[in-house]
């Protein structure tokens, strides 16, 4: 995206039940989405972008296999 990325203090542990940013916010998206990939044995990241990359926003890389 080309928002203000992921505060650092949240990066680690953004795929934690219960972490939020926003004042309504459930913090059970990602852990939601980090489960379904874990069960299709894919894996997921989040990486702020650096300078080199535009230096705006997150970048989320879902990775899954072929076959199971």
């Amino acid at each position: 995206d080309n928002g203000c990325g992921f505060p650092e203090s949240v990066v680690d542990g953004a795929f934690e039940p219960y972490v939020t940013t926003k004042p309504k916010g459930t913090g059970l998206g990602l852990a939601i989405v980090k489960r379904i990939i874990d069960e299709h044995h894919g894996t997921i990241r989040i990486e702020n972008r650096t300078e080199k990359e535009g230096g705006r926003g997150a970048a989320v890389r879902i990775s899954l296999p072929l076959a199971a």
